[in-house]
């Protein structure tokens, strides 16, 4: 095996361009290794070689190219070198590794290094291992991502085994750094085409459900509102009940989950449809002039009484009137709105005689009435007129399967009405947004992507640094995420790293569940090595149900 050194120098330069463009057009990891080793091999004349690669972790290091001329095959392949351990120190590529410096050595069985897994090599194979040279292979960042090993210098001229020339080992650490470049940037471009691909399939997951909801909403009488979760089915089956009926509706729920577009939707779906829909806020107007808005005045009622006024309830008349807040209504007008409710008649001021109505009520309300009841600030008799058909609205945080299609819906009404051509959420931006609590609930959700999308330039996405700091510091990991994936990332750490690890560890255990944990299967549908799949598994600290650590990765 002739070596580079034994050519002339221009011939070498000219093999180490051809080299460097060989090895920068590869993107196959395990065949660019083989392509390093045998071009190493070559350089230094060595019969053999082997290239370790540590884990993302560091913590492992694992063989992934032998190469021997002198034994029929290559061997058996060693376990993982677990570089935590101090045994590792035994091992010569692990000590290289530590060291970060080359190790040159003339006979690996008259050195201080007690090589263990080298004899144990030779004995298994019958290989008889000589000189060694083991060199890191270091990224540009400086830190080590693996190690060359080159075994038994033959010379070109006698073809006899024996010790590496001592100006090889400047040559061999010169293009271990140009390789260990090139490895670094395609596990770099493996990696990122693996988020790309996982960001895809995302993507087209999120738009089929999508359009799922949006189909089911059309079935639902055109309800208008997202929302496939339990908790919503529930409110929709209620809602179809009231429909077409005259009863009062009591719609109970936090502040934020959007009680007014309910009330909204039952009259748009109901008998009274082509009625006006008219709302009022009982808690944003004092006492005197929330009256006059809902029960109207005669002129002349008080002074500033000008001219006759139609108050909302008669102008509501064949429709629905939707008071919110109902439950601060003042103390004083809850008497004249129970005699509406059980009269159908209203007096506006100053009126002698009563007109009558035929209005429907829908009533709303975040507080708690039974309390106020009890506290002397609202009327019993009231509470059961309008608690006719009582309709609980969920919080956000007890329908988060509905968080996705609400935020595609949100990013498409803002980035519209804003004029700006958004690509969608980043990972680390989808990870807190779905796993944050929104006590503010749909308002909540709705002012967070508004100010996002105005943070935003046109043709980027949304990122965590558009979002509220409070969703880095207060959001919680999902109840419905594994407990593996909470385990393995936490959110309170906030780093970008740690939140698309936590968005890649979902994406993987999900497609695990799909597929009944068989990781051959997962690996191919998420276009990864089996190898760097059961990697991400233990990095992750991801089990299957009812396997024992033992035989998780036996799939």
């Amino acid at each position: 095996m002739a070596g580079l050194l034994d050519t002339d120098p221009l011939s070498s330069v000219e093999e180490l361009i051809r080299l460097n463009t060989a090895f920068s057009t590869e993107r196959d990891l395990n065949r660019l290794l083989h392509m390093i080793l045998s071009s190493a091999r070559k350089l230094a004349c060595a019969e053999a070689g082997r290239v370790y690669i540590l884990d993302p972790t560091g913590r492992l290091m694992r063989l992934e190219v032998l190469q021997n001329d002198a034994i029929s095959g290559d061997g058996s392949m060693e376990d993982a070198v677990a570089m935590d351990q101090t045994e590792s120190i035994e091992h010569l590529g692990a000590y290289c590794a530590f060291t970060g410096k080359l190790v040159a050595i003339d006979d690996i069985y008259d050195t201080g290094l007690h090589c263990s897994e080298i004899y144990a090599y030779d004995e298994r194979t019958g290989y008889r291992t000589r000189s060694v040279i083991a060199v890191p292979l270091r990224s540009h960042k400086e830190y080590t991502i693996g190690v060359l090993e080159l075994f038994n210098h033959r010379n070109p001229a006698s073809g006899q085994t024996g010790s590496f020339p001592k100006e090889m080992e400047g040559v061999v650490q010169a293009f271990a750094s140009m390789a260990a470049v090139v490895v670094d940037n395609t596990r770099l471009i493996d990696e990122n085409q693996q988020l790309i691909d996982i960001l895809d399939h995302t993507n087209r997951v999120l738009e089929d459900e999508n359009k799922q909801l949006r189909q089911q909403v059309s079935d639902k009488r055109n309800y208008s509102i997202i929302g496939d979760s339990p908790a919503m089915k529930r409110v929709f089956t209620l809602m179809e009940k009231v429909l077409d009926s005259d009863a009062t509706v009591l719609l109970r729920g936090e502040t934020g989950t959007g009680k007014e577009l309910f009330a909204s939707v039952v009259h748009t779906n109901g008998r009274r449809r082509k009625g006006p829909f008219i709302a009022q806020n009982c808690a944003a107007l004092p006492e005197t002039l929330l009256e006059s808005e809902l029960f109207g005045f005669k002129k002349g009622a008080f002074s500033g009484a000008t001219t006759d006024k139609k108050g909302l309830i008669e102008a509501a008349n064949g429709g629905t009137l939707f008071l919110d807040e109902v439950g601060d209504m003042p103390i004083g007008l809850q008497a004249k709105l129970l005699r509406v409710l059980q009269e159908g008649e209203v007096r506006p001021l100053g009126h002698v005689e009563s007109r009558r109505v035929n209005v429907r009520f829908i009533a709303a309300t975040n507080a708690d009435l039974e309390t106020k009841i009890r506290d002397g600030d609202f009327r019993e008799d009231l509470f059961y007129r309008l608690c006719v058909f009582p309709i609980d609205l969920p919080p956000l945080r007890e329908r988060r399967e509905d968080l996705p299609a609400l935020l595609n819906y949100f990013l498409k009404k803002f980035s519209d009405h804003y004029e700006k051509a958004l690509s969608g959420f980043s990972p680390a931006a989808l990870t807190l947004l779905l796993n944050y609590d929104y006590p503010g609930n749909i308002r909540e959700l709705s002012n967070i992507i508004e100010r996002a999308v105005l943070l935003c330039d046109s043709g980027g996405s949304v990122l965590g640094d558009h979002l509220p700091s409070n969703l880095l510091v207060d959001a919680p990991v999902s109840p419905k995420a594994p407990a593996s994936v909470a385990g393995a990332t936490s959110l309170n750490g906030g780093s970008l790293k740690d939140l698309v690890q936590n968005f890649e560890a979902s994406i993987i255990e999900e497609k695990l569940r799909e597929l009944n944990w068989n990781q051959s299967r997962a690996a191919e549908e998420l276009k990864m090595p089996r190898r760097t799949l059961i990697e991400k598994l233990n990095r992750y600290n991801i089990r299957c149900p009812g396997r024992s650590s033992s035989d998780r990765n036996s799939g």
